[in-house]
């Protein structure tokens, strides 16, 4: 999936992945298919992960990262996965500071919209369609941004009432800033111009696992995030 996704976006063929030496990564059929596809595997010595520094890096700055905004906004660790996912589409739009071009700009050589990044934790209030709801109900539910649901226009919330992670389009966020409190209304736009129309409002699983990418001529690093 990961694969075709890149290479129909790129243009561009995976030609090498570097890995550790989790068992996801040496057994039969993942070494069959990488042989098929033609893409050479590289391994890390066992228990060195300084040959893998590159992924080594990006997993302890998303992490590092993750763990500010759960702080900051006093948001439980258990949506540690959300709070990396989001970590990693911020720095996946911030200017390289080598190239001065964002990793969004050099993969998909285009610059990323960014006119729907919100504030990780902020309050909101997310619209109830009509047809969940009866004559004198809500119009809304109470809920706080966690991040961005993949390939569609929606933005992943946490409705503070049930707990359960949704992806809502229409959302009234409240972001803290230095004069105050600031209050937007939005209907999430296309992000990055490529991505589906998104269901109004819909239950989402919560994020369990991370996966680390970073493209670099052609090359894909990859490194397991637990």
């Amino acid at each position: 999936m990961f694969k075709a996704d890149m290479e129909n976006a790129t243009g561009r063929k995976i030609k090498r992945i570097r890995s550790d030496n989790d068992r996801v990564y040496t057994g039969r059929f993942f070494k069959e298919y990488l042989s098929k596809q033609g893409i050479c595997h590289e391994k890390t010595v066992p228990y060195t992960p300084q040959q893998n520094e590159l992924a080594e890096r990006t997993n302890r700055s998303l992490v590092e990262m993750a763990r500010c905004m759960l702080y900051h906004e006093g948001i439980e660790k258990k949506w540690w996965a959300e709070a990396v996912n989001t970590s990693a589409w911020i720095i996946n739009r911030i200017p390289n500071t080598v190239t001065a071009k964002t990793p969004y700009a050099i993969a998909y050589q285009k610059k990323p919209q960014l006119k729907n990044l919100k504030v990780f934790g902020a309050l909101g209030y997310g619209h109830i369609p009509d047809e969940k709801r009866r004559k004198l109900d809500a119009k809304a539910f109470k809920c706080r941004f966690l991040g961005y649901e993949d390939g569609v226009k929606g933005y992943r919330v946490l409705d503070v009432t049930t707990s359960q992670v949704n992806i809502v389009r229409t959302v009234k966020f409240m972001e803290i800033t230095n004069t105050g409190d600031l209050m937007t209304e939005v209907e999430c736009d296309d992000k990055d111009g490529d991505e589906d129309v998104a269901a109004r409002h819909a239950t989402a699983p919560s994020r369990e696992q991370t996966l680390t990418l970073a493209i670099f001529n052609d090359e894909v690093y990859h490194s397991n995030m637990r």
